[in-house]
């Protein structure tokens, strides 16, 4: 970094929020016996500084969700939440999406469900994980690449279920979302994936959590499969969209203040964005409230000459779990060297 001071700098930024005051639960509205809305809200801010760029420093809103829950009547849920992502970022011209929106209905009053709407694609643990519950300040972004998609959703109709709480299954039929490169004739989309609880319980809410913040063992595999015939349009010819994923969660209570969390996936990519493979592997040591983080990233398309691959360590603090939390990275490797620093909140 040119800027020797940077270092100190962000460790004076994570030790001044300590004493921040925790964040509570937000207000819950009911209507009836079996009808109430929840109300919520994710704020995450960023700082980055990066070499061998225009703008070396950048202060920006990543995300800022205003997140409804709720239930119509006993076995019918609903979940919408808004978006204003990127906002003040460099290069970025932010403005308020609404990002997921789908009701959910159960099936017979069994542990299957069946959701239509706006809804994240059920492909791997990485892309469906919530925003509020990484392990780092941010996804892995770089190892995922859809195609017809909107901020990795789509809009159609999945099905979820478990089986003895160790198989769960999430399989969906999707539009394919429109955007500039679909093709108007591409057939519909086919996502969906299986996962397998070693450890624990096979997780069945609608995100994961990269980090649950929790004292339990656990250990999941999984796999998952995306697949669209003549999905986008290349000079004026059609091409298919195909890609597969294996992953896994694990965590492990190493003591009464000691946790340790280790994920990972590896990615097949075949589309008209990109043709190759992509990974990652991450670890978090958790002591009390405080955890060290480390990532590798891979990206290798088939058309280029060598890997790209980096490196992330990272140190955070929960105040109060997940609702509150700030957090230091600093990455290198064939990308640009990269500080980031976090606050999150949520409500």
């Amino acid at each position: 970094m040119k800027n020797m001071t940077l270092p100190a700098l962000a460790i004076v930024f994570v030790i001044g929020v300590f004493s921040v005051s925790p964040v509570f639960a937000g207000p819950k509205l009911e209507f009836g016996d079996d009808a109430w809305l929840k109300l919520g809200l994710l704020g995450q801010v960023h700082y980055s500084a990066m070499d061998d760029v225009t703008e070396e420093h950048d202060f920006y809103l990543r995300r800022l969700r205003l997140i409804l829950d709720g239930q119509i009547m006993d076995g019918v849920k609903i979940f919408a939440e808004t978006d204003y992502p990127n906002a003040g970022r460099n290069g970025v011209d932010a403005k308020m999406d609404i990002q997921d929106a789908y009701v959910d209905v159960q099936l017979f009053g069994s542990d299957h469900w069946v959701k239509g709407g706006l809804i994240l694609l059920p492909f791997s643990f990485e892309n469906k994980s919530s925003a509020a519950s990484l392990l780092g300040i941010d996804y892995n972004s770089e190892c995922i690449k859809f195609v017809n998609d909107f901020v990795w959703r789509d809009t159609g109709v999945s099905f979820q279920g478990s089986f003895v709480k160790r198989i769960a299954y999430r399989v969906g039929i999707f539009d394919g979302y429109d955007n500039t490169v679909k093709n108007p004739k591409a057939k519909l989309r086919y996502t969906g994936r299986v996962d397998v609880a070693v450890l624990g319980e096979v997780p069945t809410g609608w995100f994961y959590a990269q980090d649950p913040y929790s004292d339990k063992n656990y250990l999941y595999f999984g796999a998952g499969a995306d697949h669209q015939d003549k999905a986008t349009l290349v000079s004026g010819q059609p091409r298919d969209n195909a890609a597969w994923v294996v992953d896994f969660q694990s965590g492990v209570n190493l003591g009464s203040l000691l946790h340790l969390t280790v994920n990972g996936a590896w990615y097949d990519w075949d589309n008209s964005s990109y043709n190759g493979k992509t990974a990652f592997a991450e670890g978090g040591l958790r002591y009390w409230k405080m955890t060290g983080t480390f990532k590798y990233s891979m990206q290798n398309p088939d058309s280029a000459a060598s890997t790209v691959s980096d490196y992330t360590v990272g140190l955070q603090y929960n105040h109060k779990g997940n609702n509150l939390k700030t957090g230091i990275e600093y990455r290198w490797g064939d990308s640009s060297d990269w500080w980031l620093l976090g606050v999150q909140f949520l409500i």
